[in-house]
């Protein structure tokens, strides 16, 4: 077939959750199909890298996107439109022109939208088939419970808007995929039908983990998450300031590695001498997650799957999360991982794995066997190409 895709983030390279689910959906649907690939780039950022993927993508056409701001004469307009704001404030009618014009030429059978900011330029393409991917309701959902005061009425606003653009799209598209059971739960709430809703997790490349040799660090911990994505600060914070110093009371050479992008700020309140050290931006963070003895992800805030739990257990690396970093996932406590919602009982946890080399061995183990049998991205990919097919077809 010939597809479409439209992707929010240029997919190379694979360095965050967004751009990782991208680039292998591309990689593997390209096994198949032809495809063009429309992405955003961020004009402050180095030019997309689009040699990288012209063995996947027979076309590819980079446009740079409107930063959202929630500053701003655009954004406070966009405050009374019933889309989200983010969405409302970010269109391009320029941008929607040339896809359109792309479309009329190309006579697609299928279009693929990389999640909702792309959706507005795919809502009256022709195609035989359209589907909407990796479409997240949780984070509006929680925000909004979990806000308080005035808070919690602009919060109640942004997942009113959410539910009622979802709504709206649902019509226009013959698929919308979620990552987890619980995101599909609620669009089923919303009254989504449920047929249209397929379920299509985050993933791992198990093969490029097999690849990747490296020893182990005694008492090291790593967070494998940047900073400057907001749940990931807070996450740390929690870590640093509530668990770790119970783990280095029973183990003072325990420390922690944190990379990803962080500013100077978030280092300057996080850093402890020779206790927590930042690697900064780094290509490929799988040697360091092999290296490390626990992967940590005390995550308080949220939505979605945690791909940084999906990679640390297809290199073999025990984890530690909380109940929210392990949402979505199909996994079990003492089974694949282990999870703890209390400081004591996550600090407890991780000296556990410390100290005991067996349990370490044996929930390592069985996290990599289950992941790379449920989560690598060939076997997701192909049940998204059997979706797309139908679809297609109907």
């Amino acid at each position: 077939m010939k597809l479409l895709y439209l992707s929010s983030w240029f997919p190379y390279p694979p360095d965050n959750g967004s751009r990782q689910r991208a680039f292998y959906l591309l990689r593997e649907l390209a096994k198949r199909h032809q495809i063009s690939l429309v992405a955003f780039y961020d004009p402050d950022q180095n030019p997309p890298q689009a040699d990288a993927l012209r063995e996947f993508c027979t076309n590819i056409i980079t446009l740079p996107r409107k930063i959202f701001s929630p500053q701003g004469a655009r954004a406070f307009g966009a405050f009374f439109s019933s889309r989200p704001r983010s969405v409302a404030s970010t269109f391009d009618p320029n941008i929607h022109a040339q896809i359109h014009a792309l479309a009329a030429r190309e006579n697609y059978d299928a279009v693929l939208v990389g999640e909702l900011s792309m959706a507005p330029y795919a809502r009256d393409l022709s195609a035989r088939a359209k589907i909407l991917d990796d479409v997240e309701a949780s984070v509006f959902e929680v925000h909004y419970r979990a806000a308080h005061g005035t808070a919690r009425m602009r919060a109640g606003l942004m997942w009113w808007k959410f539910k009622r653009y979802i709504q709206t799209l649902a019509p226009q598209f013959d698929a919308l995929t979620v990552v987890s059971a619980r995101e599909k739960a609620l669009l089923q709430e919303m009254g989504l039908p449920r047929e249209k809703i397929f379920l299509a997790p985050n993933g791992v490349d198990c093969q490029a983990a097999r690849a990747v040799n490296a020893a182990r660090e005694p008492l090291s911990c790593i967070y494998n998450g940047a900073l400057t994505f907001a749940p990931n600060l807070d996450a740390m914070r929690y870590f640093v300031r509530e668990i770790l110093p119970l783990v280095r009371e029973a183990e003072p050479r325990a420390h922690l590695r944190i990379t990803g992008r962080a500013d100077q700020v978030a280092q300057n309140e996080l850093c402890e001498d020779n206790v927590v050290s930042f690697t900064g931006y780094v290509p490929d963070v799988k040697p360091l997650v092999a290296a490390s003895a626990v992967c940590v992800v005390p995550l308080r805030v949220g939505g979605g799957t945690r791909l940084k739990i999906l990679e640390a257990m297809a290199l073999g690396t025990p984890v530690v999360a909380s109940s929210k970093g392990a949402e979505g996932l199909d996994v079990q406590h003492n089974v694949h991982l282990l999870i703890a919602d209390t400081p004591r009982a996550f600090a407890d946890a991780i000296l556990e794995l410390f100290h005991q080399p067996n349990l370490a061995e044996r929930l390592s183990a069985a996290a990599q066997q289950h992941v790379c049998a449920q989560y690598d991205w060939t076997h997701i990919a192909q049940q998204f190409d059997r979706m797309l097919v139908e679809r297609v077809q109907k």
